[in-house]
């Protein structure tokens, strides 16, 4: 049988705001920054070990993509742990990537982009400790002693931090909440449920 989910609920939120929106927006939930933040902190996945710091920067983060996004849940309370166990699992690495990225970007003001690797070969003649066969440590005495150490041109070291340098680590961690939403094309349209193959075919005609 195919439902037509608008008659059957009648009386779902949202259903009077635009269409046939039988779910609160995220904006609806989380009116404020400090919102946001206040419930971060008292649910069960926030961990001082592995909090992130910028909470306010992803309100707006995600308050820019999905602000007017409605929720894929009837459950307001699972949305909320779907959405901390995100920033749980993928928060801190987006923030450490951040500041790698930061190091990198400041990287590209000194001289430090232009450094090559230096080589160092020691020899010591009669150590008063004798080496072992499988010993990895360098000797403590040194008598002779080589570097080498090699000067990148610049276009050799632009070249290098613009394959490590991505142009935004941010937008990667955001589509990590896309199935928190759900899309409506048609929002005034009827939502259609089906029960059977057939109606799915009948649906796709």
């Amino acid at each position: 049988m195919i439902y037509d989910y608008e008659n059957l609920n009648p009386a779902l939120p949202n259903q009077n705001i635009g269409g046939n929106y039988y779910t609160p927006t995220f904006a609806d939930i989380y009116e404020s920054a400090a919102d946001f933040r206040q419930d971060y902190i008292a649910s069960g996945l926030y961990d001082a070990e592995n909090k992130i710091e910028k909470i306010e920067v992803l309100y707006y983060l995600l308050y820019s993509r999905y602000g007017n996004s409605t929720i894929a849940s009837y459950d307001e309370n699972r949305f909320r742990y779907n959405l901390f166990s995100i920033i749980f699992m993928y928060g801190p690495s987006w923030e450490t990537k951040l500041k790698i990225q930061h190091d990198i970007r400041e990287l590209a003001k000194t001289d430090e982009l232009f450094d090559g690797a230096t080589m160092v070969n020691n020899h010591s003649y009669n150590p008063s400790t004798p080496p072992a066969m499988n010993a990895f440590e360098p000797l403590p005495t040194v008598n002779d002693q080589s570097a080498n150490k090699r000067k990148k041109p610049k276009i050799e070291g632009y070249a290098s931090i613009m394959g490590i340098l991505k142009s935004d680590v941010t937008a990667e961690f955001l589509d990590k909440f896309r199935n928190l939403f759900i899309t409506i094309v048609e929002p005034n349209a009827p939502l259609w449920y089906t029960t059977t193959p057939e109606e799915q075919e009948t649906l796709q005609i």
